[in-house]
């Protein structure tokens, strides 16, 4: 009979093993979990026949045809995740999303209509105009509440309360919005953990540099942005991340208010922390955690 110690060891390798199998499908496919997001192209209330559904922080416009049931239970959801990112970034006690400053999502009846509309590509799921809290998606999008919906709150709650002019480097940004979708820590975290491991690592100095439109390693770059996010709000707590945004919001620089909130002076030093971070943590550890999931 196999004792505890020899099943951990056991379960240890296994785990071990299907994340370096996972980490060579990925590099060699160029397969990887990239979100899907875009701008929408219209400035306004969008053409169309639409009927209208108000909750406390979103108001849905959707095409008549479209059953109320399904729209009930998509607003349902909306708020569920919205209630889950203000939470879990500690912006809960400022909520912004009241009366007419809710958050408008528009509701096509299907995917043609969807593109013919907005005018995005065939790929598009869903899209979103942050500075006007704008998000439109058709009927039965299968990834829209998993993946995108949160992806796309996670810009819009991190924007509204820092600024939309806030200067703030990429992958921060995009850590944010990555590190609340479903099975994020299995979908981001546990790569970076082999990413570590395996040298293959994109450094944070070396993050710093990308820009949009310049994302040439979306199966490295989307997983280390939101593993980075996901150690500051692990390992110092929301309280220091929401004292780490309202420091930007006030007018320090990125790296000004990390000093401040977590006495971290550079990108650098973020590295370095964050490799011992990661180091320490066992696949195990990640593999047990409860993932930040909307059960349904």
């Amino acid at each position: 009979m196999s004792s505890p110690v020899y099943k951990r060891y056991a379960l240890r390798k296994d785990i071990k093993k299907a994340v370096l199998c996972l980490l060579v499908f990925i590099l060699a496919s160029g397969a990887a979990p990239e979100p899907v997001f875009s701008d929408i192209s219209h400035a306004g209330m969008p053409k169309g026949e639409w009927e209208e559904h108000r909750s406390a922080h979103f108001i849905l416009y959707y095409h008549p045809d479209i059953p109320d049931k399904y729209i009930r239970e998509f607003t349902g959801k909306c708020e569920r995740y919205y209630r889950l990112i203000t939470d879990r970034l500690g912006f809960n006690r400022f909520d912004f999303w009241l009366w007419e400053n809710r958050a408008k999502v528009f509701v096509y009846k299907t995917k043609e209509e969807y593109i013919k509309n907005t005018g995005r590509a065939e790929w598009s799921g869903a899209s979103v105009r942050i500075k006007k809290k704008f998000i439109s998606t058709f009927y039965f999008e299968g990834d829209f509440f998993d993946v995108i919906l949160p992806h796309e709150l996670g810009h819009i709650v991190l924007r509204e309360f820092i600024g939309l002019k806030t200067e703030a480097p990429l992958w921060f940004d995009e850590g944010v919005a990555c590190a609340n979708e479903k099975d994020s820590l299995l979908r981001y975290f546990l790569i970076t953990k082999g990413l570590v491991e395996q040298g293959l690592y994109l450094k944070v100095p070396n993050l710093e540099k990308i820009a949009a439109g310049e994302i040439v390693v979306p199966n490295i770059f989307y997983p280390t942005a939101a593993s980075l996010v996901m150690f500051l709000l692990e390992e110092y707590g929301k309280k220091r991340f929401v004292g780490f945004c309202k420091e930007m919001r006030d007018g320090k620089t990125f790296y000004g208010a990390m000093d401040k909130a977590y006495g971290i002076e550079d990108a650098e030093e973020l590295n370095e922390r964050f490799i011992v971070y990661m180091t320490n943590k066992s696949y195990e550890d990640i593999v047990e955690r409860e993932n930040f999931n909307v059960k349904w």
